[in-house]
């Protein structure tokens, strides 16, 4: 094999490396990777992993690596993982979060410029694949936290205490320009 590789070089063929740069974004090989893109790089190269940036994170989602319990680490990983995924799809009116600290698709996304991109099938489907793993990471931390409080033995007023004090972390992740849904069930872009 190096006497190929000689031949090859003393021959005069050249072996061009594209450009490499490194960003904080997704490429648009790992993109494809996680179902949000279906186009590849032309002649491009991909090296490195399909994690990603996570600006912005929760607490939650942040301290995957510090939780002891194998479970809700997976369940943190998880969220980490969806984390750019659910932002863009915020970014675009797609979805919205609640005031039950999940997230659900936006009632008024139809009248938005950016909907015409999920009315495809394989994207609206991802869509709902998403909110479905990303609501259940979340409901599960929050009943295992929840679990693991009363087991301490706290009490029924401080454990609505600490479920409100988790619902409120996702809910006050809204930007501005995401939708949210209020607790009269309408749904309002934050300003």
């Amino acid at each position: 094999m190096k006497h190929i590789i000689i031949f090859f070089l003393l021959m005069g063929c050249s072996f061009k490396v594209p450009p490499i740069t490194i960003t904080n974004a997704q490429t648009a090989a790992e993109k494809q990777m996680v179902g949000e893109d279906r186009e590849l790089e032309k002649e491009g190269w991909m090296i490195g992993s399909i994690q990603s940036s996570t600006n912005g994170q929760t607490n939650q989602e942040k301290s995957e690596k510090e939780d002891s319990d194998p479970e809700i680490r997976a369940h943190r990983i998880r969220l980490n993982y969806l984390s750019p995924e659910i932002k863009k799809y915020k970014s675009h009116g797609i979805l919205g979060e609640t005031p039950q600290g999940f997230v659900k698709l936006n009632p008024l996304a139809s009248s938005l410029p950016t909907y015409i991109h999920y009315e495809l099938p394989a994207k609206r489907k991802r869509v709902e694949d998403v909110i479905l793993f990303l609501n259940e990471s979340r409901k599960f931390i929050m009943e295992k936290e929840l679990s693991s409080h009363k087991k301490k033995g706290m009490k029924e007023d401080e454990l609505v205490r600490v479920k409100q004090s988790l619902i409120d972390e996702y809910y006050k992740t809204i930007s501005i320009g995401e939708y949210y849904e209020t607790g009269t069930g309408r749904w309002e872009k934050y300003q």
